[in-house]
């Protein structure tokens, strides 16, 4: 059986007192299922793609996982000093040549978090409390370098003082007594952010200048409310030398003639523009963010990383 991944909803600091859930920490990398028959192992991301031949370091994990057949939620990550670092991952996301795929494997790889389960031996265990299937987590996963527990605790609050330490994305809370809901944004489940970030997708560019000339100067940003994108902003900041180059390379295969808003937005969106090259929505970018404007465009917003993991309709 295939499945979808839950997803939390939003939920504010006062999450973080809530008696009888747990709290995890949210961590960047890409959220996966694992699929386990014998010491065969199948990685899926959010949009169903496998991706397991991407992570040849991960082949391995059958024997640290003690069940024939199961179906594990978790996320993949790529550890540097410690803390997750997308920048590795999102490198390791986009190689296809079996050269490179073996080299970055040993140079920077891959660790599964692993945070839930969905199936175990042919028997479906969605409907079961989560913290009976916590239990069942913790008595088939040994622990290892490429596969280990998510951590969590009963304190949402000092955990939430880590996080923050640590520079961490933020924390996801858990109603022990839920359920797994596939496919479902649960309000069982919420996730607190550290920083303000939102999944926009990349619509158009303007032109660079100066030491940018030969690349862009901003993206256009949109999100889709009732099926239809709304401008959102441009973005022109974070972005290193080498991201230039590959972004600018990847959006000249998406330009396009007409943009995707209509008459008003596509106006909206040309202010303090002289040209804008459009693109066919098929970029996903994660911004962060001060707060929303009055004219719902972001304020002071930052390229983090590109999302290959999210369809550009879930952008809302």
């Amino acid at each position: 059986m295939r499945y979808q991944v839950m997803l939390a909803k939003i939920g504010s600091k006062d999450s973080l007192e809530k008696q009888g859930w747990i709290f995890e920490p949210k961590l960047d990398g890409t959220r996966v299922l694992i699929y386990k028959k014998g010491n065969c192992i199948k990685l899926t991301n959010r949009r169903g793609n496998d991706i397991t031949y991407r992570y040849p370091e991960l082949f391995g994990i059958g024997p640290r996982i003690k069940a024939e057949n199961c179906v594990l939620d978790a996320e993949l990550v790529i550890l540097h000093r410690n803390k997750p670092n997308f920048n590795l991952l999102q490198q390791r996301e986009q190689l296809d040549k079996k050269f490179m795929i073996e080299l970055r494997s040993k140079q920077f790889p891959a660790t599964l978090f692993v945070f839930d389960i969905l199936e175990l031996n042919g028997k479906t265990v969605i409907n079961k409390k989560l913290k009976d299937r916590k239990e069942m987590l913790s008595k088939i996963i040994t622990n290892s370098p490429n596969i280990v527990i998510c951590p969590f605790a009963s304190d949402g609050k000092a955990l939430w003082k880590a996080v923050r330490a640590q520079k961490l994305e933020g924390i996801i809370a858990k109603n022990l007594e839920s359920i797994y809901e596939p496919g479902k944004r649960s309000e069982q489940w919420l996730k607190i952010k550290n920083l303000n970030t939102i999944d926009t997708v990349v619509v158009g560019y303007t032109q660079g200048g100066g030491s940018r000339k030969a690349y862009f100067g901003s993206l256009v940003l949109a999100v889709y409310k009732e099926g239809t994108p709304v401008y959102v902003g441009k973005v022109g900041t974070g972005f290193s030398q080498q991201l230039l180059e590959q972004i600018t390379k990847m959006m000249k295969k998406l330009i396009t003639k007409h943009s995707v808003f209509t008459k008003e937005e596509e106006k909206r969106a040309l202010a303090n523009a002289s040209v804008v090259k459009w693109l066919k929505p098929k970029l996903i970018a994660e911004i962060k963010f001060l707060e929303f404007t009055k004219d719902n465009e972001l304020r002071a917003p930052v390229f983090l990383r590109f999302r290959f993991d999210k369809k550009p309709e879930e952008c809302t």
